[in-house]
């Protein structure tokens, strides 16, 4: 009754009003708006000198310039052997500074001028980019021609990228999806193929600044550069200015682009690569795509985005909103100018949900062969394609960069154009057609990475599968061949042993101290607690300056805790942690009837007992008491991509729970004080 006579009040109140209310008018009532900017695409000038072909763009809107230079050439010319070889140019050409302008000299002037340099080499070409005001662009332009033609490549500038290659190569198996990618490539182009092989430690190693300066003459030079400049200059100057600075390339002999061919077979296949320290799976599923000249090129464009347009697309309505079966769901059917593309659909899902996501994702290929698309989802797509088409000419830089691509790709300077035409074209029979000529469900490689123990019962539902191995190779080390006495090996190894322990099995191990660290910035101390179950079990309790954090490893796999968050560990540091666990003195004595040992060196003092196999780790065992007082081997590096010499000085030998521990030690690489342990106390839990 209380609201019924609020409302009374309320009516009775509007009632006596009367024209006293006021009208409610719209918030924009009464306001005028400009109307919007009409956008006109502005005249590329064009003209050629020296092999050169150039592009120049007038923008008065702000006082700057820019220079991007395509250079025709890329890791497709490169050996298998050598692969990194182009990354490592693009990188060193422009860190590396030339010879008129080193490194630091270069660094520093445009550092002044708010000037910046940029190359890069990727598959196909390579590009270089300058930015400068207007008022500098006349002093700073000989200097960045300089530089392309006439790089110093120092040899510690070419160290330092291998060295940041070297790192990523170790971190490449942490994200899922790059994975996924990766070796979806493979599956499509071939592993040794230019379009997909990978960077490897050892094709790092075989790479010399005489290859870079090599493959830099070779592909640097007048007739295989295309120059665009954009923004406020003098056109009257221009020309003579730009003739002047890239007059000192040689015209040279194009780079002949022919792309190696695709041998590509359709056959179906399911291929799986295990990742233990995932609880979701990634899955990628296609074929071999095509080419950009092929009629059907606008009518595939528009099925693709009707099958994996964003938000609007059939996979993320489908799969992911209506049924909940993937965090992110995509696809693609790229169509190339110089090699095919590829098709393919991909997601990501919880484990459980793997083989369903799959069949879900297969359901809606195979629904654009068996349906027709309805006019009115065509009609939308369209339209969904013609707004996005507004914002390609937002930017005087997007046209003159199209204007250059199509040059350098051969395509009509109108390909755009002629592409809008023929998507206004497409009907529902194209879409239908095209969906049953060019897409193969049948015929379809599906990689599934995820963890195996989560999903392995999907796997076999799906049908057989073939594993694909996704460690990281590592170059072969030599190793000389370790001549000895093995019968007094196996004897002392058997002495050191009943030394440090006691009661034979250690269960877990718990160790408290401090561990000193050097780093760049200097010397920093970690109180560490560790506890190890050998040979496949740690957990390391570390405080330092910056906070607490908490490294677990069990099961082949490894989590980091700071902060209240968690991440997985990399996989290399994974295998490097558990390499140095099976090293560990009390691991080898606990292993000591079973290893294989050999009695390299024996004088009165120190005795070498050298174990082999997979450890290949040398004891050196003092005569007095039986425990090592160095314990030497070479350790893989990831960060370096090579083997280093690791020696380990113990000293300080403590008693407790029957088990001895070298309560000092200093762990050398390379023949360099790396870090010094102390130990304050021991225990068996």
């Amino acid at each position: 009754m209380r609201q019924l006579s609020v409302l009374l009040l309320l009516l009775v109140w509007l009632g006596g009003c009367g024209s006293s209310v006021p009208t409610l008018q719209s918030p924009v009532e009464g306001l005028e708006f400009p109307e919007p900017k009409s956008f006109t695409t502005p005249d590329v000038e064009r003209f050629s000198y020296n092999g050169i072909e150039f592009f120049l763009l007038q923008d008065k809107e702000l006082p700057l310039v820019a220079v991007n230079v395509i250079i025709n050439g890329g890791s497709w010319l490169e050996p298998t052997e050598k692969t990194g070889l182009a990354w490592i140019t693009g990188n060193v050409l422009r860190s590396g500074g030339s010879h008129q302008y080193p490194e630091e000299e270069l660094n520093e002037l445009l550092e002044v001028r708010a000037a910046s340099m940029e190359t890069s080499i990727g598959l196909t070409n390579g590009s270089a980019r300058m930015n400068v005001l207007k008022e500098d662009f006349s002093e700073l332009l000989p200097v960045f021609t300089d530089l392309l033609q006439n790089p110093l490549f120092p040899q510690e500038r070419i160290d330092l990228a291998k060295t940041q290659q070297r790192t990523a190569i170790s971190r490449r198996n942490e994200e899922a999806s790059s994975v996924a990618g990766r070796e979806f490539r493979k599956l499509i182009y071939g592993p040794e193929s230019v379009y997909a092989r990978n960077i490897e430690y050892a094709t790092l190693e075989n790479i010399t600044r005489e290859d870079i300066i090599r493959f830099h003459e070779e592909i640097v030079k007048g007739s295989n550069l295309l120059v665009g400049v954009i923004g406020d200059f003098d056109p009257d100057d221009l020309r003579t200015q730009l003739e002047e600075a890239f007059g000192i390339f040689e015209e040279g002999e194009p780079v002949d682009i022919e792309l190696p061919e695709v041998d590509y077979e359709f056959e179906d296949g399911i291929f799986f690569a295990h990742k233990g320290d995932m609880n979701q799976s990634q899955i990628r599923m296609g074929h071999i795509g095509g080419f950009r000249d092929n009629p059907d090129y606008a009518a595939l464009q528009i099925m693709n985005q009707i099958l994996s347009g964003g938000f609007s697309g059939r996979l993320f309505r489908e799969v992911r909103t209506e049924q909940g079966l993937a965090y992110g769901v995509y696809g693609s059917y790229t169509s190339n100018v110089r090699y095919p593309g590829m098709f393919f659909t991909g997601l990501s899902t919880a484990s459980e949900n793997t083989l369903e996501a799959y069949e879900a994702t297969m359901h809606q290929i195979r629904r654009l062969q068996d349906e027709r698309v309805p006019q009115q989802e065509l009609d939308e797509t369209r339209e969904r394609m013609f707004n996005r088409i507004i914002f390609r000419y937002d930017s005087y830089a997007r046209i003159l960069a199209e204007q250059m691509g199509n040059y350098n790709l051969g395509l009509p300077e109108d390909a755009f154009e002629q592409y809008i035409e023929q998507v206004r074209q497409v009907t529902v029979d194209d879409i239908h057609r095209v969906a049953n000529e060019y897409l193969q469900p049948d015929k379809m490689k599906v990689l599934i990475v995820g963890n195996r123990d989560l999903i392995e019962d999907q796997l076999a539902e799906m049908g057989e599968y073939q594993e694909i191995d996704i460690s990281i190779p590592r170059p072969g080390a030599e190793r000389a061949a370790v001549e000895g006495d093995v019968q007094a090996g196996a004897e002392w190894l058997r002495k050191v042993a009943a030394s440090i322990l006691e009661n034979g099995d250690t269960g877990t191990l718990v160790l408290e101290g401090v561990q000193h660290v050097q780093t760049p910035q200097g010397e920093m101390s970690l109180q560490v607690t560790s506890r190890m179950r050998f040979p496949d079990t740690v957990t390391m309790e570390i405080s330092t300056p910056m906070g607490s954090q908490v490294i677990e490893i069990a099961d082949g796999s490894g989590v980091i805790r700071m902060g209240g968050q968690e991440q997985p560990l990399p996989a290399a540091f994974v295998e490097s942690m558990l390499d140095e666990l099976k090293r560990d003195p009390v691991y080898l004595a606990m292993q000591g009837d079973v290893l294989q040992a050999t009695l390299i060196d024996s004088d009165d003092d120190i005795k070498k007992i050298h174990i082999g196999g997979a450890y290949d780790v040398t004891l050196h065992v003092s005569a007095d008491d039986n425990l090592p007082v160095e314990i030497t081997y070479s350790h893989f590096d990831p960060n370096q991509g090579r083997e280093v010499d690791v020696k380990l000085v113990l000293s300080d030998w403590t008693l407790n729970d029957g088990v001895r521990i070298a309560y000092d030690q200093k762990r050398y690489s390379d023949g360099e004080l790396v870090s010094r342990t102390r130990f304050r106390k021991h225990h068996i839990e």
